[in-house]
């Protein structure tokens, strides 16, 4: 009875018991067969299932992803409310803004008023920028907003500088939306407006600081790898602005405003100008390779708002001013980067990135071959430039210079490497070599235009019996073009190169180039610093001594020769024999000033640099042997 009511009573349980013991099962099945799908899905990422395009991708709010754990960092990136650092940076831009605005309103001088009504101008192009970052901000694009304020802030330096020539000489600026006498000066006071705009400057510069580290976290969280090369085409771009904006600003019949391109101008001028030409085309890059397409979007906005409001409003007085006259330059300043501004949506059209991957091979995308034929034709037209300029004469009087003859030789070693562009085998040596010996029509070109320019220091000198006045001959012209057409070559090498990287990979040996390499960067710090030669009453442009335009090609082929060497250390054996043999025939230009202009100098002696010179080209010589032997290997 008591194994009869034993039985029934497990009879009675059994049910239970096979149900909970089948669940056991199912729960184990179904734990092991996702631990198997998650070994698979790591050893295979492609049998991931891919989500729906049309699915939209929510973004937690800051409770539910606490709740989850996520981190706080992620949260202020990815929530709808901008992190505090992001607030801060557009909370400074707005007030730079509002400050640049009424330094536009206010006057900057008590001794002369701007030329025309252009306050309404300045202030929405002081204001607009900074109302649309405030309002990304606020929308949850903050990517964008970020952007925008770095942007901004690039080229804020450059501004600010050139803001300061109204405390250190007024009369010498060339700001009719500001200040136009119509009396002559040689000096003037600043007003409240001055100092209004220096503030806003630094705020803006401030702003784009605190914004930078928002930037980098963004293309952290959203970065992608676009293929899309056509679109390398906007730093081109931007450096057709860059060379409008050290261009004469607006030509000017007006005998109180002598208009006068940068390196005419005063020091200080020079120096804003120059920061600008040079952070904008950088800036353009990063902007162009970032990986969140918000923050692409925003710092090219930014760019392109930061020199339209430097160019539009010379642009407008040239137009507006009775007296003044729209120049090349600020054609040049404006149209491509209103051309920058269309391309930038469809450079970045924030895509996914399985969109991303799908459009990598389409045919829209140029290849290696086309930024290979775009360098070549560059390079061409540079040579043609540059020798144009070295024969034709730098004055309208016939004047030619003493350096014609080295810009003469420049130019044929710029066009020699182009015709092996367009061959498979020796395309990637001759782009390395052309990355470097474009900075050889630099460096003789600014020599050549120093005469152009030294004659052009004395216009609107002269007594009772007349000012003194040059016209510019053809030469000097087509010597200022050689010279934006060689930075136009140097980064189109550059952006081959990088897609040249992208299509073999970076992997492989390394150059044994330390010692050689080293070597060669002392010596050319040496050569490029002291005197090729000497000649009795000629003082020798320098770095360190006597600097005048010159010394700024001085400056250029030494910053492409360290740039080269220490790059060399890191490259693949190929690339760095390239560029260390394009490295070798630049000192070599440099060298060869002593037969090549020395000439024109009477009783004129090799001096230390030329010794200096021909030890580096050794150097420079051995270090690209070495580093092709280790190719050959």
């Amino acid at each position: 009875m008591r194994r009869a009511r034993a039985t029934s009573k497990r009879g009675s349980a059994d049910p239970r018991d096979e149900n909970a013991a089948g669940s056991r099962e199912e729960a184990s099945s179904a734990r092991q067969q996702r631990d198997e799908a998650g070994l698979t899905s790591r050893q295979n990422p492609a049998s991931i299932p891919a989500e729906p395009r049309s699915t939209p991708r929510t973004i937690p709010s800051r409770r539910e992803s606490s709740q989850q754990g996520e981190p706080q960092n992620l949260l202020e990136l990815t929530d709808q409310t901008p992190s505090p650092r992001l607030r801060a940076a557009t909370a400074l831009l707005g007030v730079g803004s509002l400050a640049l605005a009424a330094g536009a309103i206010a006057p900057v001088s008590p001794d002369a008023g701007p030329g025309y009504l252009s306050w309404p101008l300045l202030v929405i192009l002081a204001v607009v920028p900074a109302g649309i970052a405030v309002a990304a901000a606020r929308s949850g694009r903050h990517g964008l907003a970020a952007g925008l304020v770095t942007g901004l802030a690039a080229l804020a330096p450059g501004r600010l500088i050139l803001d300061l020539q109204f405390l250190v000489n007024g009369s010498r600026t060339i700001r009719p939306e500001l200040y136009l006498p119509d009396r002559l000066l040689d000096r003037s006071g600043v007003g409240i407006g001055f100092w209004l705009l220096i503030a806003g400057h630094l705020l803006t510069l401030v702003a784009g600081i605190a914004a930078a580290r928002v930037v980098r976290e963004r293309n952290e969280i959203d970065g992608g790898d676009d293929k899309r090369r056509w679109r390398l085409i906007i730093p081109l771009l931007t450096v057709v602005a860059a060379v409008g904006l050290l261009m004469t600003p607006v030509l000017s019949d007006d005998p109180f405003l002598l208009a006068r391109s940068a390196f005419e101008g005063p020091g200080l001028a020079l120096a804003g100008y120059l920061l600008l030409a040079g952070a904008l085309p950088i800036a353009a890059v990063l902007g162009v390779f970032a990986g969140s397409d918000g923050v692409a979007r925003g710092t090219l906005g930014g760019l392109v708002a930061a020199v339209l409001a430097v160019a539009v409003p010379t642009f407008v007085a040239g137009l507006a001013v009775p007296g003044l006259e729209v120049s090349t330059g600020a054609y040049l300043a404006v149209v491509p980067m209103v051309l920058v501004l269309v391309l930038t949506p469809l450079a970045t059209p924030q895509q996914t990135q399985t969109e991303r991957t799908d459009l990598a091979g389409e045919a829209r995308v140029p290849g290696l071959t086309i930024w290979r034929a775009l360098t070549a034709l560059l390079a061409l037209l540079t040579g043609i430039a540059a020798t144009i300029g070295a024969y034709a004469p730098q004055l309208g009087t016939g004047t030619d210079s003493p350096a014609r003859w080295q810009l003469l030789v420049a130019a044929i070693l710029v066009v020699l490497p182009t015709p092996f562009l367009l061959a498979r085998r020796t395309a990637s040596a001759a782009r390395g070599i052309l990355a470097v010996l474009w900075a050889g029509v630099v460096l003789a070109g600014t020599a050549v235009l120093s005469t152009a320019i030294t004659a052009s220091e004395a216009t609107g000198l002269g007594g009772l019996g007349g000012a003194i006045n040059y016209r510019l001959g053809a030469g000097a012209v087509f010597t200022a073009i050689a010279l934006g057409l060689a930075g136009l070559t140097a980064l189109a090498a550059v952006i081959t190169g990088v897609v040249e990287r992208d299509d073999t990979g970076t992997e492989g040996p390394r150059p044994r180039v330390l010692l050689p390499a080293g070597i060669a960067a002392v010596l050319a710090i040496a050569t490029f610093g002291t005197p090729v030669f000497t000649a009795p009453d000629y003082a020798t442009p320098g770095l360190w001594s006597d600097f005048d335009t010159p010394s700024w090609g001085l400056l250029a082929a030494l910053l492409v020769v360290l740039g080269t060497l220490g790059l060399s250390v890191r490259s693949r054996p190929g690339a760095a024999a390239a560029g260390l043999a394009g490295t070798a025939v630049l000192l070599a230009l440099h060298v060869a000033e002593v037969p090549l202009v020395s000439s024109a100098f009477g009783g004129a002696q090799p001096g230390a640099g030329f010794w200096l010179g021909l030890a580096a080209v050794v150097a420079a010589v051995v270090a690209a042997v070495t580093a092709a032997a280790g190719a050959k290997k």
